[in-house]
């Protein structure tokens, strides 16, 4: 009964122009996602001073103009994401516009749409340079909601009009959009008050500062999770989950004694979430990229899982966030925020029961998801085993709901044949 709920919810959001709109630009922009993906991988793990095959290879020794590389990666990497933060502001509003009127679409909307969006984030972030607007541009809802405004204040002024606009009228509503958004990006920007006030917040619900309960874990990692499956995903909501200062004692205690099993807090955010509860990505992206590899029929999922599947394993999910796309697929909300904690669950038992040790060594990022837990108890079986079981549980929890996306697929592909 609540299968079926899920599938005719689901269903009915899809015929919605506006969520068409939303994952049409996710779909078109998945080519730049990955290149974007790809070259962070390579910059993570190779020409990163603290990256997995440079620190085991010492790259750096070995490749002329190592640095010189790096840069060039980083800058690529930076600049693919501006882009695609930018095209999602104009795809938006475009294919909402183009979708949802019979009027002729001169590509009005997404322009604008795309310039007030850069002046956004070019006004909110600290400087004009590009690694810190690009750094702006990370939370994808704000282009998907821009997008939105723009394109439904078009949709709604041509049926005032029921013309398409006259070139003057294009001109002074464009220039009334920028000085609005212009003078609100500023405020922000000056005063930071909505940030400040929220980080508050949440920060003393966390009691971050101090060594967090089992139960404040969870609920960071939900936090983190459910800002990233509607595209928040910004330093914001990695810093909420992150600072925790327990792991330093940690750190501290295995350098001095060289005994992970007496660590003083085997209980924290990097033993359990970092190390366990997000292989692949947030929501255990590796166990779902798996997953749809065995189980999907559609063939542009099936090629979005392939595609991702290296990537996942060196948990960066970001292509199968748009490929499939996972991000506000109302089908996989629920595994994407109980597999993490499930397998954080898992973890807490076997280290609690002294089965596994806490995995104390902190990793570098872009490490191979399986080899986290491994590699942070500095090569204790244990931990790859305790990593497989995480991902193999993971799957079991997304097979269902892969099922149905299946059938929601198979039956909204017979409607639009019929």
């Amino acid at each position: 009964m609540m299968e079926n709920q899920l599938i005719n919810f689901t269903q009915r959001l899809t015929k919605k122009h506006f969520y068409q709109a939303i994952i049409n630009a996710l779909r078109i922009l998945l080519p730049f996602e990955f290149i974007g993906i790809s070259l962070h991988i390579i910059y993570e793990t190779t020409f990163h001073r603290n990256g997995i095959f440079e620190a085991i290879f010492d790259l750096h020794s070995h490749i002329p103009a190592f640095k010189q590389i790096g840069m060039t990666l980083k800058v690529s990497e930076s600049l693919i994401f501006l882009s695609i933060a930018l095209l999602i502001a104009f795809l938006v509003a475009d294919l909402l516009v183009s979708s949802s009127t019979k009027y002729q679409n001169n590509h009005l909307a997404g322009l604008i749409s795309l310039i007030l969006y850069f002046t956004l984030i070019s006004e909110t972030s600290p400087s004009l340079n590009l690694l810190q607007i690009s750094e702006s541009s990370g939370n994808i809802l704000l282009p998907i909601v821009m997008g939105l405004i723009i394109g439904f204040s078009f949709l709604k002024l041509q049926s005032n009009f029921h013309s398409t606009f006259d070139t003057n009228l294009s001109i002074l509503l464009f220039f009334i959009f920028i000085l609005i958004v212009g003078a609100i990006g500023l405020t922000v920007h000056q005063t930071q008050y909505y940030a400040t006030l929220f980080y508050q917040q949440v920060t003393s619900l966390l009691n971050i500062g101090q060594h967090p309960s089992f139960f404040k874990i969870l609920l960071a990692v939900s936090l983190r999770n459910i800002a990233h499956f509607f595209g928040m995903i910004s330093d914001f909501t990695n810093t909420v989950a992150n600072h925790f200062p327990d792991e330093s004692a940690n750190l501290a205690y295995a350098s001095a004694h060289h005994n992970l099993w007496k660590i003083p807090y085997p209980i924290t955010f990097h033993t359990l979430y970092n190390s366990y509860g997000m292989l692949g990505g947030s929501g255990m992206l590796l166990a779902l990229n798996g997953t749809l590899l065995f189980k999907v029929k559609d063939k542009q999922m099936q090629f979005a899982a392939r595609l991702s599947m290296g990537q996942t394993l060196f948990d960066q999910g970001g292509t199968l966030l748009f490929g499939i796309p996972v991000l506000f697929n109302p089908l996989l909300l629920i595994p994407f925020l109980l597999s993490p904690l499930v397998s954080m669950i898992l973890a807490f038992l076997f280290i609690s029961w002294k089965l596994v040790p806490p995995a104390t060594y902190m990793i570098p990022n872009a490490t191979p998801s399986l080899l986290r837990a491994f590699l942070g108890t500095n090569g204790d079986w244990r931990a790859l085993i305790l990593s497989l079981i995480c991902v193999a549980v993971s799957g079991i929890i997304y097979y269902p709901f892969v099922k149905m996306l299946n059938r929601a697929t198979l039956e909204q592909g017979d409607e639009m044949h019929d």
